[in-house]
């Protein structure tokens, strides 16, 4: 009987280690770390032209996308398939839009050049104090595609997480999300093909759009006179926990030097702008007057409020709590 019970016991005990071999492994931040380093490497240097779904809310699109690195400078051609014929042409740190159907082109210099697809840059030592980092340890099928999928969760409610599906191959981004802190999908892409030429002929990347009697709308990026005359500072103990302002060389500066009207606000994976305006300038006659209080678009909230007679709006993919806390931190010095 002692035989048979024992042989009983290993059966069982075989059975139960197959059940665990059997469920994927989360794999540890480390190992997740190095996927999203190898995706970042792919998305800056590979060439790619592929067809994705976007949805957002309700709303689903598909483009195809014509990306090439050369020499450094990235140049980047999304096309509608949708039958209105837009298009978006990026050149570096230009971007020009098409809108045949309001016959306009919009040409836009942005500050930092970077494709529609983005990388998952900033991640740092206290990135794990506000997110938890995950791998799959398996790979998964998506779309015919053989990925890894990578989770960076939000610790709170001032934070979108994100999770990229990663090509087992070559290491790009298949499928991504943009998550709310209670799972919600906020907005994804998914890839339904995907190659990675060597090169990218140079007639792939021009717009096929005749623009003839299009009204062309140019928005520099140099900042104007400067009509703010107060101070601003963030102050960083109403900042929400884990974000700060963040400098960059090449930010628009207005040529009379004057106090800054631009802040760029980040805690490394979200990116916030914040832009401070004279309050007056939407009582002149012929101007648009702009509301306070948030507005959602998409992925993006933004939130207005008036103080010391300017304006203070911050715009950024981020939940709408998030863009009102920063608002009210941004204070005259």
């Amino acid at each position: 009987m002692a035989g048979v019970a024992g042989a009983k016991l290993m059966r069982l005990l075989a059975a139960c280690l197959l059940a665990l071999l059997a469920v994927p492994v989360r794999a540890g931040s480390t190992d997740t770390r190095a996927l999203i380093a190898h995706m970042n490497e792919a998305l800056a240097k590979r060439n790619y032209d592929g067809v994705f779904v976007q949805q957002i809310g309700s709303r689903r699109d598909t483009w195809r996308i014509i990306h090439r690195m050369r020499d450094n400078r990235m140049t980047e051609r999304l096309i509608s398939t949708d039958g209105s014929g837009r298009e978006f042409v990026r050149n570096g740190s230009e971007m020009v839009s098409y809108f045949p159907d309001r016959k306009v082109v919009v040409v836009e210099q942005r500050s930092r050049a970077s494709g529609y697809i983005t990388a998952l840059y900033g991640i740092g030592a206290d990135t794990e104090k506000y997110y938890q980092l995950h791998s799959s340890e398996r790979p998964v099928r998506v779309r015919g595609f053989l990925a890894r999928l990578v989770t960076v969760e939000p610790r709170d409610e001032l934070r979108y997480g994100y999770r990229y599906w990663i090509d087992e191959k070559t290491s790009m981004p298949v499928r991504t999300q943009l998550v709310a802190a209670n799972g919600e999908v906020i907005a994804e892409i998914s890839f339904i093909s995907m190659t990675l030429p060597d090169s990218v002929n140079e007639e792939l990347l021009k717009p096929d759009v005749d623009t003839t009697g299009f009204r062309w709308l140019r928005r520099d990026n140099a900042a104007a006179r400067n009509a703010v005359r107060t101070a601003f500072v963030a102050r960083q103990e109403l900042l929400p926990a884990g974000f700060s302002v963040k400098v960059f060389p090449n930010m628009p500066v207005a040529p009379d030097r004057g106090p800054r009207t631009r802040f760029i606000i980040s805690d490394g994976l979200a990116w916030v702008s914040v832009f401070i305006e004279d309050a007056s300038a939407g009582e002149q006659p012929g101007a648009v007057r702009r509301s306070e209080g948030l507005v959602q678009m998409g992925t993006t909230a933004a939130y207005s409020l008036s103080t010391a007679g300017y304006r203070v709006t911050v715009v950024g993919d981020v939940p709408p709590v998030t863009v009102r806390a920063i608002a009210t931190a941004i204070q005259p010095e």
